[in-house]
């Protein structure tokens, strides 16, 4: 999953399957005043590989950023088409004020983020996003860069499953980020973000508001900014669309 997302008078990216399932989870709807735009992944998953679960929240087709039941050279070929696939979006849409990935979705925000690929492949300017919120992230062997460069230096909010059987997979991405600029959680539960998350797991809510009021692009902080913009700001629209480790959807 991938979900961009612009805040009033901000803006905000999110690659994810269940799109506003894990937005209310997480309470991000509740806690900024934003538009999310919900990015699809452009690979549609074979029938053997959509996540377990998927099909609670959607008949389908699912997405992918890579089929992971694909060759490795296919694999390969469609991880960097979807890297040019987010490249041409934030290049014609951006830029972000931050981004949202889930399990894949955070393994290509966490590629994506780094200067090797948006500036020496991409040309950009800047990174598309301000800070990035990556949970249960998974798919680290599709990432591109090294370990040995540079670690991302933007602000990262890491969210880990205490029972995912990806856990070492996420916190093997994090090291892809500069720790000095990362705040990290562990919920209890596995590969997930329910919907009911923000009612057990307070203490993540509470410091994931603070990341959100720290790198708000507003010396006023995102509640006075939004108290003082909404007059101005029209209705937020909102572009559904997907993700996923296994694949996303797109309904």
């Amino acid at each position: 999953m991938m979900c961009m997302l612009h805040f009033i008078p901000i803006s905000f990216i999110s690659m994810m399957t269940d799109r506003p399932y894990q937005i209310s989870g997480l309470q991000l709807n509740k806690q900024i005043e934003c538009i999310f735009i919900y990015l699809h992944a452009p690979h549609i998953c074979s029938n053997n590989n959509v996540y377990p679960g998927l099909q609670v929240f959607s008949d389908g087709p699912f997405y992918n950023w890579a089929d992971n039941s694909k060759s490795l050279e296919t694999q390969s070929d469609q991880w960097q088409e979807s890297l040019e696939y987010i490249a041409k979006y934030c290049k014609e849409n951006g830029p972000f004020d931050g981004v949202y990935g889930f399990s894949q979705g955070a393994a290509i925000v966490t590629n994506f983020s780094h200067p090797k690929i948006w500036k020496d492949i991409f040309n950009m300017k800047e990174c598309p996003w301000k800070f990035a919120i990556l949970a249960c992230a998974g798919a680290p062997h599709h990432i591109t860069i090294s370990k040995s460069d540079n670690p991302i230096s933007i602000p990262s909010f890491h969210i880990f499953g205490k029972k995912d059987r990806h856990l070492v997979n996420s916190k093997m991405i994090s090291q892809y980020w500069d720790p000095s600029q990362m705040i990290t959680h562990t919920h209890d539960r596995g590969h997930e973000i329910d919907m009911q998350m923000h009612t057990r797991e307070r203490e993540m809510i509470v410091k994931l508001n603070g990341f959100l009021e720290e790198h708000c692009p507003s010396d006023e902080g995102v509640f006075d900014s939004i108290r003082k913009s909404i007059a101005k700001i029209p209705t937020p629209q909102f572009m559904l669309g997907g993700y996923e480790f296994g694949g996303s959807t797109s309904k």
